[in-house]
């Protein structure tokens, strides 16, 4: 008998779809040819008009091109009771009770687990009254080296489960959790079976209704909805930390959870890709957590990953430029994960090259700009109508982009300690309150200032009838970008002014626990 290997199924997708994936590859390059052959290097900001222009084409591309196939694997329910050992580990530093408790409960109910083991950096007592007072083992250090993966390693250290599942502290998971991974570790090659990140707090800010459809849009469904079950088809889903069943043996080959990095989670990914091991992605929540809850911890999130993102592509020796045993495709992928993060930098390069231009009335261009105007923008528009259309329902053509534009400023942010060498680790507070720090709100609203201030720029040197070809596509490429910024600024000012309780606010652990199973189960 033949030994189980996972089976991906594509979905089936409209018949348009293929003809847009060819139209899209043929007027790229084309467009990428002309813009290079007509670009002024008379004025500094023509390359970079053209730098900006470039990047933008090649990481959307990329970014098509890994969107073209969406497949999932067959299920593979384990049938009966579960024979083989799976323990939990469950990292904390400084999480407070009401949010980790949920999770051990949570964990210590999940079916089939032999041990829960709570890995608290801060040596809490009241932590480990808590764990003693559940059944869960507490598991505490003297040293908080490696952060979060030098937790995990240390759990590592006293388990002899064949596999493990993660859990941040404040994501609860469903009984089924193992029931519905396990199965998939039949095939001898899997290294890890990854379940979206999904939230219980959707009163967020990163939460948007969304009218026709049940639940809200939330600022990571392009990733967990579009772009991780495209990564299946190529063996590139990436291990995001959470809600995810490890083997042990492929983490021993990687050398345990990478540490050297504070994006631990893609790190070890690409690690277990690169020694040749599998993952799965299955688009199923399994576990339910705390969302960010004020502009502070998002800006800080955003900045982390962009740090630990671009120091592991521009300064480690597992840069997936470099590191071996990558397929060209594993290696495409996580390029296009990292280098995204240089997104903030070609924003800023957007918003001052229109304003160079008005200024000095010389176009970034050689030859007629009303035909750049037209070419620069119909490309733009139809790029991101690309990447809507393949996005199959989960990319918002106004709050993807808001939140996009969003995340310019930890992306500046993030890129000198990312090039000089600087590794932020960290968690994030789900518990803080709403507001946030008047000097961050006051970035944003610079930036949004600046935005506006650009586009009033183009509109009077319109009125004024100077440079007006130039100040005509200026506004209409600034008025998408402040429209972007502007929204996303307004999403957060009523977040902040709307009065919601929340509804598990007043529950206790076990009520929470069970409102999330009952409720949240059905829905996924």
């Amino acid at each position: 008998m033949s030994p189980y290997h996972v089976e991906q199924v594509t979905d089936r997708d409209p018949p348009h779809l293929p003809i847009l994936f060819a139209v899209f590859l043929t007027l790229a390059p084309v467009f990428a040819v002309w813009r290079t052959a007509v670009v002024n290097w008379s004025v500094w900001y023509g390359p970079a008009a053209w730098a900006a222009e470039m990047f933008a084409v090649v990481t959307t591309t990329i970014f098509v091109i890994s969107l073209r196939r969406r497949t999932r694997p067959r299920p593979r329910t384990v049938p009966g009771p579960i024979t083989r050992t799976v323990d939990i580990l469950i990292p904390t530093v400084n999480e407070p009770a009401p949010v980790l408790e949920p999770t051990v409960i949570g964990a210590l109910r999940v079916r089939g687990v032999r041990d829960v083991i709570v890995l608290d950096d801060g040596s809490r007592p009241e932590v480990r009254a808590m764990a003693d007072r559940l059944g869960a083992r507490y598991l505490p250090r003297a040293t908080s080296a490696g952060a979060k993966a030098g937790n995990l390693n240390h759990g590592l250290g006293v388990t002899d489960a064949e596999f493990v599942v993660t859990l941040d502290a404040d994501h609860i998971p469903l009984p089924a959790f193992i029931e519905r991974t396990l199965g998939y570790f039949d095939d001898p090659e899997v290294a890890v079976v990854q379940s979206p990140q999904s939230f219980y707090n959707t009163e967020s800010f990163t939460f948007r209704r969304r009218h026709g459809r049940d639940g809200g849009w939330h600022e990571q469904e392009m990733f967990y909805g579009g772009v991780q079950p495209t990564k299946n088809s190529t063996n590139s889903a990436i291990y995001t930390g959470t809600s995810a069943m490890l083997r042990r043996a492929a983490l021993d080959q990687a050398g345990g959870f990478a540490e050297d990095t504070s994006t631990e989670d893609i790190h070890t990914s690409l690690r277990l890709h690169a020694r040749g091991w599998k993952s799965v992605y299955l688009e199923e929540p399994l576990a339910y957590g705390l969302e960010v809850n004020n502009l502070r911890q998002y800006y800080g999130t955003r900045r982390r990953w962009a740090i630990g993102s671009l120091h592991l592509l521009l300064r480690h020796p597992d840069s997936p430029f470099v590191v071996r045993g990558l397929t060209w495709r594993q290696r495409l992928n996580y390029l296009s994960a990292m280098v995204a993060h240089f997104q903030g930098l070609n924003r800023l390069l957007y918003l001052l090259v229109p304003i160079a231009a008005l200024t000095t009335g010389v176009a970034p261009v050689r030859g007629p700009y009303s035909l750049y105007g037209f070419a620069f923008l119909g490309f733009t528009v139809f790029s991101i109508w690309t990447v809507v259309r393949f996005g199959r329902g989960h990319y918002h053509l106004l709050h993807s982009e808001a939140f996009a534009v969003a995340d310019t400023l930890p992306m500046l942010a993030a890129l000198p300690a990312a090039i000089f060498g600087e590794r932020q680790f960290g968690v994030t507070d789900k518990r803080a309150r709403r507001g946030t720090d008047a000097r961050l709100k006051w970035a944003y609203r610079g930036f949004a200032l600046a935005e506006v201030s650009a586009l009033g720029f183009a509109v009077t040197r319109l009125i004024q009838g100077e440079h007006v070809v130039i100040a005509a596509w200026s506004a209409a490429f600034l008025s998408l970008s402040a429209g972007y910024v502007l929204a996303f600024l307004v999403g957060m000012e009523r977040y902040e002014r709307r009065p919601v309780t929340p509804w598990y606010a007043n529950l206790s652990p076990d009520q929470l626990y069970g409102r999330i199973t009952d409720e949240e189960r059905v829905a996924a």
